[in-house]
């Protein structure tokens, strides 16, 4: 969508908060800076991979160019969010309700409001977690009064890379600026070794709040946490009339909200003490604001893993490696204030990002099946592969346009569990592994049309070596429970699927759109010897959620 576009959708939706998209000219003296930093040697295959939190982002189209590493971004604007790509991950969406202490990158960016600039600095100076800082700001922020204390309180050096205007911009606007380097951390030795911060932001944050005079090295011990943290989950076992009423996105905001003053406000009576007597008590600041770091990192990380905990729209749609990716980047990166609107702009992040789970997890479950025995060519691949070629768990090179049989042996699953050791049985008698590859297999049903909620999962049956279990799904046009594949394991790692015809089929049509080799319906009736009707069922038939799919999830 181009600028003007942009700019009319969010001035309709009342969402333009002043958006001036950054010029390539100025994104590139940034990146020239930028460049000196992290590829000192500019080497050929050279590229900046240093993480980048853009406050402000816009559509997100700063951080693609100043970038190739991990990209984080603040931003407002709904219209703006939604035309983020998927790689961006957005860790706040009100700047000025969300701290930057706890999110730890490389470089901190903005092109903020030019009506609050001096707030947006003050606050990205003070709270940055980064080595530097790009500010693109009016040049009158050299005469400002708290850009220059928050300077002072970090011990910043600040050097402006470039001097420009909006003038030929593609929103026009008359500001004169510059583009402010803030090096906050002390010079490289070299680009092998980590920079150190002068002043640390959580060490400044705490001494601003918390006027505590105690001793400074001995160390005590402070270790509520496992405690805080069962009051919490107490809380929200404790709230399940609340969560009818207002919805769990609400509810958990409300929670979290209650427990951080709590903690904060306990935390503030030390304020009242006095300093000899927390002495005598041998109580440190160090261990004090250690502590309190601990407990505040881990009540979001609580918050959090409630909401992901109840994304069973997404989640219960993705196979086991999917879910694990998927969860382990939520976490990792969710650093973040709970609350609805970053609750909304991660489940936006999350939908932009199961659908492509949902595609590759479909393409490698497909692939985990690709053996000699269960592989039909096309009927425009005439290609030969021996049996040299298939050997030691391989693939032939050039293997392509294929389809899988409707009767696939899968070797090395895992298959039945053979130990002699107690504590590594299970009830249903199948391996991890296994018990994976068939549960994936009605995920990726589910996924295709199939209404797989009739029939047991894997892991609630009972196995067997050579005994058949079947897997039924609902068929609504029909009205009755029809058989979707029989499945059979073996003490020797192998597992044995016959699928219902209508799955193979689907599964066969979109692995082939997906590789690209099926461009239309028409080259899947020719290429997999199906009907026209049959192609029109099986053509996109993959699941994907819209950006509809928000409200339900905020309301679950």
């Amino acid at each position: 969508m181009s600028t003007n576009a942009m700019v009319k959708l969010l001035k309709s939706e009342q969402a333009d908060f002043e958006y001036y998209p950054t010029t390539p000219e100025m994104l590139q003296a940034i990146r020239d800076d930028l460049w000196k930093i992290h590829c000192p040697y500019n080497r050929e295959d050279d590229y900046l991979s240093c993480s980048v939190l853009d406050c402000g982002a816009g559509d997100g189209s700063a951080l693609a160019t100043l970038t190739k590493g991990k990209k984080y971004a603040i931003e407002k604007s709904k219209p703006l969010l939604n035309a983020m790509h998927k790689d961006v991950f957005v860790v706040g969406t009100d700047f000025t309700q969300n701290t930057l202490i706890d999110k730890k990158v490389d470089v901190v960016f903005s092109n903020p409001p030019y009506s609050t600039y001096a707030q947006w600095c003050e606050k990205i100076i003070t709270e940055a977690n980064a080595e530097v800082i790009y500010l693109v700001i009016p040049q009158r922020w050299v005469n400002n009064e708290s850009i220059s204390l928050a300077l002072e309180s970090r011990q910043a050096q600040t050097t402006v890379i470039y001097s420009g205007n909006f003038l030929n911009a593609d929103r026009q606007a008359r500001a004169f600026i510059d583009i402010v380097k803030v090096d906050l951390a002390y010079k490289r030795r070299s680009t092998h070794y980590s920079p150190t911060l002068k002043v640390e932001p959580f060490s400044l944050w705490f001494s601003k709040h918390f006027k505590v005079s105690a001793n400074k090295s001995k160390r005590s011990e402070w270790q509520k946490q496992k405690q805080d943290l069962a009051n919490a989950q107490q809380n929200v076992s404790n709230s399940q009339q609340l969560i009818k009423d207002e919805g769990l996105v609400k509810t958990l905001e409300t929670l979290y909200f209650r427990d951080m003053e709590e903690l904060m406000n306990t935390y503030l009576k030390l304020n009242e003490l006095d300093a000899d007597l927390l002495n005598e008590l041998d109580v440190s600041i160090e261990s004090v604001q250690g502590a309190l770091e601990l407990k505040i990192n881990s009540l979001k990380d609580f918050y959090w893993k409630e909401l992901f905990n109840n994304l069973g729209v997404i989640t219960d749609k993705l196979a086991t490696k999917s879910r694990e990716r998927m969860l382990e980047t939520l976490t990792k990166h969710t650093h973040v204030d709970f609350n609805a609107e970053n609750a909304h702009a991660i489940v936006i992040w999350s939908i932009k990002n199961a659908n492509e789970y949902f595609d590759s997890q479909l393409v490698e479950l497909v692939e985990y099946m690709t053996e000699k025995a269960n592989v039909q060519l096309y009927k425009s691949n005439a290609n030969t592969f021996g049996d040299e070629q298939w050997r030691y768990c391989r693939k032939p090179d050039g293997l392509d346009r294929y389809k899988l049989d409707y009767r696939v042996v899968v070797t090395r699953t895992g298959g039945i569990q053979v130990t002699e050791w107690a504590h590594e049985r299970t009830d249903h008698n199948l391996t991890a592994s296994c018990a994976n590859f068939f549960s994936d297999l009605l995920t990726v049903a589910a996924n295709l049309g199939f209404d797989t909620s009739i029939t047991d999962a894997a892991k609630a049956r009972e196995w067997q070596s050579n005994k058949k279990q079947e897997f039924k799904y609902y068929n609504h046009t029909l009205g009755r429970e029809v058989v979707l594949f029989e499945a059979k394991a073996f003490k020797n790692g192998n597992a044995h699927v016959k699928f219902n015809q209508d799955f193979i089929m689907r599964l066969n049509v979109e692995f082939g759109r997906l590789r690209g080799w099926v461009k239309n319906t028409e080259q899947a009736c020719n290429e997999l010897n199906i009907t026209p009707e049959q192609a029109a069922t099986c053509f996109k038939a993959n699941l994907q959620l819209t950006n509809n799919s928000v409200p339900l999830l905020l309301a679950a």
